[in-house]
């Protein structure tokens, strides 16, 4: 009978160690008020109540220990949608909404589906949901400066044709060669006559202004890789 209290009161103390900052839900005071209980009764020779004080006490330390494992799960989860969040603040600070729009959109599909399943209490499932929506954010690169370039070097016109027609057009600037007086109203400074558009020399280094908010940095290289400017 003894062992059995001091099994108890071992079960009882064990949650406190658990995790010590949920130690005061009402099913730990309960078996501990209980454990205690347990015992004077025992000391008093109330055997059948010691036993039954014994079997309240371990019951509700059993449900602390549940409630206890269930708010970790709860903070686990709270922190993940909280790293999650800020992951999309960075993605947004970036431009990925602009520029990456279905990895930027998966990301927040996935996060507020996390957030459904916290106040659902579903917690594992927040969790997973919230680490999803990071996942998903890898995709983008850590630096976007370099996916559309802000300079260009006009060439000779028997060479590329161009113009700012045609410059417009190519994907990596405005992927539309109707969105060419942007380009021409940018660079007016640099033409050997600012008020004839289609008088544009080789070797001229030419503006690419943002017109959508998309990044752009660098001169154009024609080794390198660029996204197609979407509008």
């Amino acid at each position: 009978m003894k062992k059995l209290i001091l099994f108890v009161l071992v079960i009882v103390s064990s949650v406190n160690l658990y995790a010590a900052s949920y130690k005061d839900n009402q099913y730990q005071k309960l078996a501990e008020a209980y454990a205690v209980k347990a015992q004077t009764a025992f000391d008093e020779g109330e055997y059948d109540l010691a036993v039954e004080y014994t079997r309240q006490a371990e019951e509700n330390a059993a449900l602390s220990q549940q409630y206890v494992e269930m708010m970790l799960l709860r903070a686990d989860a709270d922190t993940q949608i909280r790293v999650a969040a800020n992951r999309l603040v960075w993605a947004r600070s970036i431009k990925a909404d602009v520029n990456h729009a279905d990895i930027y959109n998966e990301g927040v599909r996935l996060l507020e589906e996390a957030r459904t399943a916290f106040e659902a209490e579903d917690y594992v499932k927040a969790k997973e949901l919230a680490l999803a929506s990071m996942e998903a954010l890898k995709a983008l690169p850590e630096d976007t400066s370099g996916t559309f370039p802000e300079y260009y070097v006009v060439e000779s016109w028997s060479t590329t044709r161009d113009c700012f027609w045609n410059i417009a057009g190519k994907p990596f600037v405005y992927n539309d060669p109707w969105l060419w007086k942007h380009l021409y109203d940018a660079n007016k400074d640099v033409l050997n006559a600012p008020d004839n558009p289609d008088l544009i020399s080789p070797g001229v280094k030419i503006r690419i202004p943002s017109i959508s908010g998309e990044t752009r940095s660098g001169t154009y290289d024609p080794a390198k890789e660029y996204d197609t400017f979407k509008k």
